[in-house]
């Protein structure tokens, strides 16, 4: 079968545009999300890869590239999570962790999250916060060094 944007087309070169664009910001959340450069580099592949599908049809809107980037990642990466079991008891659940990501990590705006997540700005402000105690509380259990002067 063709390819359905020929070569100087230009959805070919809007899409090659976007691609150029969102690489690495794709990458590092997956490499955030993950914490393995291999499989990341394999979700990245793999998003635009699904993103080119979406993006063949006629009706995809290509102002909505990176939310569709970003969601096809999240999804790849949350699929990862559930073949491997990679979450531990004492880990963040899945969605703590990738709003930790987008904000601490990629420095995502709230609104910008909320898009992406379709959710709320408070629900993800209360999920930060729980984030935040998350991690308080781990620094409190991390036995602290040597103090003493010599």
């Amino acid at each position: 079968m063709p390819d359905p944007l020929p070569a100087g087309s230009p959805r070919r070169t809007i899409f090659a545009e976007c691609v150029q664009k969102y690489t690495n910001d794709i990458y590092t959340l997956s490499s955030m999300l993950l914490q393995q450069s291999t499989e990341a580099e394999k979700v990245t592949i793999r998003t635009f890869k699904e993103l080119h599908k979406m993006f063949r049809q006629k009706s995809f809107d290509s102002q909505l590239f990176s939310i569709e980037a970003y969601r096809s990642c999240i999804r790849q990466c949350a699929d990862y999570y559930a073949r491997r079991s990679l979450l531990s008891g004492k880990a963040l659940p899945w969605e703590e962790q990738l709003v930790k990501t987008m904000w601490y990590g990629l420095k995502l705006s709230l609104p910008q999250i909320s898009i992406i997540l379709q959710k709320s700005v408070p629900v993800l402000k209360a999920q930060l916060r729980h984030v935040r105690e998350q991690l308080t509380a781990q620094e409190d259990l991390l036995p602290s060094g040597n103090l003493s002067v010599v």
